[in-house]
């Protein structure tokens, strides 16, 4: 099997978007097992008291990587609506004089 895939094909924003996306996904499989082994929410106060002076590493890191991911949505989205206002062109045909 052959693996043509350029390099190009994976900018930075889908491999933030995937990264985030994992991050999300573990953080419901943990609330998942955790509320069905104990059957009530894991608690911020909870994971902080196991985690120990880590958890403040993890939170940071959290919140920078949805910080970068909002920031390039944002930037993404304004860049959408300038180039699309730049290229309108009228869809009149064009009359011979």
């Amino acid at each position: 099997m052959v693996w043509d895939i350029p390099r190009t094909s994976w900018g930075k924003g889908n491999i933030l978007f995937w990264m985030l996306s994992t991050w999300f996904g573990a953080n419901l499989l943990v609330q998942a097992f955790w509320m069905g082994m104990y059957g009530t929410p894991l608690d911020a106060n909870i994971l902080f008291a196991s985690i120990g002076p880590f958890a403040w590493v993890i939170v940071v890191l959290e919140i920078i990587l949805w910080s970068i991911l909002l920031m390039y949505a944002f930037r993404h989205s304004i860049l959408r609506i300038i180039t699309q206002h730049e290229h309108q062109t009228d869809s009149r045909a064009a009359e011979l004089v």
